[in-house]
């Protein structure tokens, strides 16, 4: 029994280490100080050798990779891409891809950390995990050149051709599972640049031609082949219906126009909703997060306007602007405060908006830092000029930037960024990014567990069958057993011989029975025992 109890014993010490090792990573974060700002922490320092200053790193949402573009400088030719490499960002190795130089114009890194180009008539697509090379025959060479983009997901394809005057003659859709080809977009002479959903499921055209107070979209099924025109009236005048950008969101199937004044919500078919159309409003991009249903926006301060003309044209006044969040869910701004950044610039936003990243910078220093977003308070991390972004949904700060001695050494600086999460998401981040740990420590309590329940049965199974091989002894022979211990109880030892005086008669000898072993009297006939005849 106690040898089982010491056995239990190990087993529950190994299964609460097991939890024991993953509750550091459930913690839930600690609270901030009201009105302070997280100070990151440096959790790791790289530098690469590269051939000029014109390098660069680009990475995905995670930060386990990323791809350093080498560019050499020449007079004549300027900047010209040299190599792709595969950077590590846990040891900060890095492993050239094998592209050949007439692709690596058309290298791409996919927001899911892969890496596609175009080889002659295959898309070639390089997986960061296992350093392998998929090769998709899609692409046809009917027309002068072509250009191929790799959806979210990485389950399409999207194959853009060209005539020699780099007019877009037609669009294939690509189905990269079968390599088969799903749907053909013929051009339409009015289309201008053309943006895919993040599933590639449809795409979004902006016509050249739309009149003024009017925006329109053009978006065409790629399951089904059909085309759309969708609109929607805005204000007359060149600033409100000339769309710049149209940016997807990675957590749904909405899309979002903007140009200088105005921000429009689309669903995936293309039904269009102004969300604000005014001169007190400018969206900023690329810095908005619209996959975290949150947008930055310059706001109207006081009585400084929005916007200043000359001659004729307008520019946006930032640094006498607002600095705002607008959340997409509420329709609502959450916080404002004065441009942070002084003659520097937002780079990225925290998952909740709580947070802006950034490089401020006057006449006396420059400095990277975080900012809380509703009282402008900061903390300063660095001294140098760096391209700084969050990864990992903002647990971290990749910053990059070359050393001031050294044009050709980039350093890499990855920060913890101590902005607090709540307990479910840090749960479901240490799932995502340690999977076969969790599942490998799952399997192995579950073993245990299993185990332990199946030694217990065993041992129940075998002293249930031992005590029922007692029970089966029979019980004559315990009766038996118990009658000849109580007749050797019973024997009367002899006693001591006494001197004698005369010579004694000859006696007769001790009589026991055969059966049992009772004594028995010189005359007995029967055992008085057993009960059986004696001789």
């Amino acid at each position: 029994m106690f040898k089982s109890i010491q056995k239990s014993g190990r087993i529950a010490a190994v299964a609460i280490g097991l939890i024991a090792a993953l509750s550091p990573f459930a913690a839930p974060p600690v609270a901030l100080a009201s009105g302070s700002v997280p100070t990151p922490e440096l959790e790791k320092s790289y530098s690469f050798k590269t051939s000029s200053d014109g390098s660069y790193i680009s990475t995905g949402d995670a930060s386990k990779f990323g791809y350093l573009y080498d560019y050499d400088y020449d007079d004549d030719e300027g900047y010209n891409l040299k190599s792709v490499s595969l950077v590590n960002f846990k040891d900060g190795s890095t492993n050239p891809i094998a592209i050949p130089d007439k692709s690596l114009g058309s290298a791409c890194p996919t927001s899911n950390n892969q890496l596609y180009w175009q080889d002659g008539n295959n898309l070639v697509v390089f997986s960061p995990d296992n350093q392998s090379q998929t090769v998709h025959p899609i692409s046809s060479a009917k027309y002068a050149y072509t250009d191929v983009t790799v959806s979210y997901d990485g389950n399409r394809a999207a194959v853009k051709h060209y005539d020699y005057e780099s007019e877009l003659k037609k669009i294939e859709i690509y189905d990269l599972k079968s390599d088969k080809l799903i749907q053909t977009y013929q051009s339409d002479k009015d289309d201008s640049y053309c943006y895919y959903s993040d599933d590639m499921s449809r795409l979004y055209f902006l016509p050249y031609d739309a009149e003024k107070g009017v925006v329109s979209l053009r978006v065409f099924n790629c399951d089904t082949g059909s085309t759309e025109l969708k609109t929607v009236n805005v204000k007359k005048d060149d600033r409100s219906s000339d769309i710049d950008y149209i940016v997807t969101s990675s957590n749904s199937d909405d899309i979002y126009l903007q140009s200088d004044t105005i921000l429009i919500k689309a669903d995936r078919d293309g039904n269009m909703n102004v969300l604000f159309n005014d001169d007190d409003h400018a969206p900023e991009w690329p810095y908005s997060c619209p996959s975290a249903e949150l947008y930055v926006l310059y706001t109207k301060k006081g009585s400084n306007d929005l916007f200043e003309e000359d001659d004729g044209d307008y520019y946006l006044n930032e640094k006498d602007a607002n600095l705002s969040v607008y959340d997409l869910k509420s329709d609502k701004i959450i916080s404002s405060i004065a441009y942070p950044f002084g003659e520097g610039y937002l780079s990225d936003i925290s998952h909740d908006g709580s947070i802006l990243l950034g490089k401020y910078s006057d006449d006396n220093k420059s400095s990277m830092c975080l900012i809380d977003a509703k009282n402008g308070a900061k903390s300063e991390f660095n001294s140098h000029w760096c391209d700084l972004s969050f990864m990992d949904e903002d647990r971290k700060i990749l910053a990059t930037y070359f050393d001031e001695n050294d044009p050709t050494t980039l350093h890499v600086n990855i920060y913890k960024s101590n902005i607090p999460h709540s307990l479910p998401e840090d749960v479901l981040y240490f799932v995502q990014t340690h999977l076969p740990f969790v599942i490998g420590g799952g399997v192995a309590i579950i073993l245990i567990i299993g185990g332990t329940i199946v030694v217990l049965c065993i041992r129940k199974k075998r002293a249930k069958a031992a005590d029922g091989a007692t029970a089966a002894v029979p019980k004559p022979q315990r009766k038996q057993r118990r009658r000849q211990k109580h007749a050797q109880q019973n024997v009367v030892p002899p006693a001591a011989p006494a001197m004698p005086t005369a010579p004694a008669a000859p006696t007769e000898p001790a009589r026991f029975c055969r059966h049992c072993g009772t004594p028995l009297v010189p005359e007995a006939q029967f055992c008085p025992t057993c009960g059986q005849k004696v001789d």
